[in-house]
Formats: C-alpha cells, structure tokens, sequence
C-alpha cells in the first residue's frame, strides 16, 4: 500500500508523515510532491493507491490533479487536504472523485480514520477476511471458556483454529488485552470460585476439575487471581 501526499507546505507533508499510523495500516511506501505536476510525475511511475492533496497549489492544483486521476486512475482513492472550510471546493472535490475532506490543522484521528477508510474500499476482500478473523478470535475465547480445564496451549489453539502461533498470540493480546495463558488462567479460577461458593467439592477435587493436577499450583494461581487462597476464599463467601 503507497500513499501520495502533494501539498506545497512541506511542513504539511512531514505532519502527515508523523501522524499516519503507517505500519499499523500497512502503508509501505510515502512519496511527496510539492504541485499537481510533479505529482502526476510520480503517479505515471509509480505504483500509488491512495493520493492525499491540497487544493490550492501552484502549477497544476489540486482540483486540476484530481480531474486527471479520476479520468485516469479511477481505482486511486483521493484525500483533499485543505486549509478552506469552503463548500465549493468541497462540492468540486467530490466531483471529481474526492472520497473525503480533510481540513487542516491535521487531526490525526480524522486522518487515521479517513486512510482506513480508502484501504477498506481498495481491499474488500481483505476486510472480508478481517471479519472472519475477527469471529474465529471470539470463537477461539470461548473455546477456552468452555475447555478451561483441558490441556490447552497456544500450539493447540493455533492447530485447532488455523493460526501461526506468534501470530495468534500477538493478536489475541491485542484484541483483548490479555495474553492466551493468562485468558485460560482466568477462566479457569473464575469456575473454580464459582464450585468453591456454590458445592463442598474439596479443593483438591476442584482444582482437578478446572484443569489443575497439581493442588499447591492451583492454590498459588488462585491467590495471584482473587488476592486471598482457596479456604479464605470460600470462608469469606459463606459468610456473605
């Protein structure tokens, strides 16, 4: 994904540069241009998807410039950054293939916002694949829900759901804020505090049931998760 930004304030240029959140969206290449002219220079050699540009420039500007790609390129997606809150560079911009307005000063999450926006409509089908990663992760989280007290492990769970393992646990953590082991741990001592309140099983009975072979592990990673052991636990709970 290469982005184009033509505006003659090179300082606009560098904000742009600053503020895009470039390797989140992908975004591998940044060329600039100072005019119309130029920019079409490098749109003609390069391979450019998404054109962020001024209006008012010298030379050929930005309504010019726009007039070409959308004759020429159709498939480039087209940004006007503009210092004017002015509704007939606004209406000749959409006119000319303009998918949105972007007013300076630069506002990073406008701007982030709009180039999600172009890189969805140049990629339906990426962000088909999106969604349907995005309810494999949900699905995977309750697997673990339901499965706690088996043998999983990020190998098991990429196997089971199709995932590179360092992938699905670099994911997973951003998605819900919680690593892959630490999501099992948490389900499994929450149906542990849920036996401990609710039947007389020993502790020793519930920590096989959620998944523990071990009692004193067990003990350990209760205590770390509800900031009391398993006795105190279910004393404190039968007093409530």
């Amino acid at each position: 994904m290469n982005i184009l930004i033509a505006d003659d304030e090179e300082a606009i240029r560098l904000s742009i540069r600053y503020l895009a959140d470039l390797t989140r969206l992908g975004i591998k290449k940044v060329f600039e241009a100072s005019d119309g002219n130029e920019a079409l220079k490098i749109v003609r050699s390069e391979h450019i998807d998404i054109v962020l540009t001024d209006i008012s420039m010298p030379g050929t500007d930005g309504i010019d410039l726009m007039r070409v790609l959308n004759n020429d390129y159709p498939d480039i997606r087209i940004i006007v950054i503009s210092g004017y809150q002015n509704f007939d560079y606004a209406r000749e911009s959409y006119r000319n293939g303009a998918m949105d307005y972007l007013l300076k000063p630069i506002d990073p999450e406008h701007l982030n916002a709009l180039l999600e926006k172009a890189i969805a409509q140049l990629n339906p089908e990426k962000e088909k694949l999106k969604d349907y990663e995005d309810e494999n992760f949900l699905l995977l989280r309750e697997y673990i829900e339901e499965h706690h007290q088996e043998n999983i492990s990020l190998i098991s769970l990429s196997e089971r759901f199709g995932f590179n393992p360092s992938y699905l646990s670099r994911r997973f953590k951003q998605k819900f804020g919680i690593g892959i082991i630490e999501c099992v741990a948490e389900a499994r001592i929450r149906h542990a505090a849920s036996l401990l309140t609710n039947t007389d099983l020993r502790i020793c009975d519930i920590a096989k049931h959620v998944g523990y072979d071990d009692e004193k592990y067990f003990s350990r990673v209760f205590t770390r998760e509800m900031h009391m052991n398993p006795k105190e636990f279910r004393k404190a709970k039968s007093k409530d």
